[in-house]
């Protein structure tokens, strides 16, 4: 499933930008700004590619952007790859859903900030969209069809001499 991402260079939090929807996913203030398909909704162990904003709740001044790389962020949901407020502001989401997820400071970087442009005990607030979703089923049948791909022998392993490394514009989810 994929959707179409932000796509604003600059992009500044809106504060007029009103919900469809607001509820409470475990101590995460949830605004639904946009819905999305909802063929499946994100689960712990989806792969998902997202465009994100993080704002500071205080004064509203971004901290980071999906934009600064260039490209969407890919993560595992669910493996504590990001802070417990994005994990748990991203469950149930749904492709080309946009979401306004209000993070406090004890489910974001607490009381050490980021080390940069996070202060301690700040607030956030993260403006995402969901971009791609994919189930941890079709994360397995991806990595099967490469392991046959590179076990060239077929014996059931992959040697350095079978592993043909990362291909590129193939697999780059993996």
């Amino acid at each position: 499933l994929v959707a179409s991402a932000l796509s604003e260079d600059v992009y500044e939090y809106n504060e007029s930008e009103k919900a469809v929807f607001t509820y409470d996913m475990q101590g995460v203030k949830v605004e639904v700004l946009k819905r999305g398909d909802c063929h499946k909704k994100a689960e712990d162990g989806d792969m998902l590619t997202a465009e994100f904003h993080g704002f500071l709740a205080n004064g509203h001044s971004r901290f980071e952007s999906s934009h600064d790389t260039g490209k969407p962020s890919s993560f595992k949901l669910g493996h504590g790859y990001m802070i417990k407020g994005l994990e748990r502001g991203l469950q149930q989401m749904c492709v080309a859903e946009k979401r306004r997820l209000h993070i406090p400071a004890e489910l974001a970087y607490a009381k050490i900030g980021d080390g940069k442009n996070v202060p301690p005990g700040a607030d956030l607030i993260y403006d995402v969209e969901l971009v791609t979703l994919r189930g941890a089923s079709e994360i397995e049948e991806v990595v099967a069809e490469i392991f046959k791909l590179e076990d060239s022998n077929e014996d059931g392993f992959v040697d350095k001499s079978e592993f043909s490394g990362p291909k590129k514009d193939k697999h780059e989810e993996l």
